[in-house]
């Protein structure tokens, strides 16, 4: 099945959430490496096997969220990275090929490396 790659994302301040479905992820295997990379954080984790990777992901998102909402800085952070806020807390990603357009090394790794994609669904409590 082929992977969705429409991400959407909200946060919620009342219930304190911040949710993301359907993030889309190259996974790019070097040597003994795999790499998750999501452009729409422009965040990336690692690991030697799928399973690390993934985790590494979520801690590097995790972690992403965590301190840019203490900052008072995940909705600016969101829109610097090309996410377009439709409601107050709302939010729709940037698109692949503007993405492809501003970012250099994003070009590289489509035709430089072998890679796969998926998506994934990353959901944190805000404390």
């Amino acid at each position: 099945m082929k992977p969705q790659l429409k991400a959407t994302g909200n946060f919620t301040q009342g219930n304190k959430t911040a949710n993301f479905q359907n993030v889309p992820v190259f996974v790019i295997r070097e040597d003994d490496t795999t790499i998750y990379y999501t452009p729409v954080f422009d965040i990336s984790g690692y690991g030697y096997d799928d399973t690390e990777a993934e985790k590494s992901l979520q801690v590097a998102i995790n972690e992403f969220f965590r301190y840019t909402l203490n900052k008072k800085t995940f909705s600016s952070e969101l829109l610097k990275l090309g996410w377009k806020q439709l409601k107050k807390k709302k939010y729709l990603p940037p698109v692949m090929s503007e993405m492809v357009k501003e970012r250099d090394y994003l070009s590289e790794i489509i035709d430089s490396h072998d890679f796969s994609k998926k998506s994934l669904d990353v959901a944190m409590p805000v404390a």
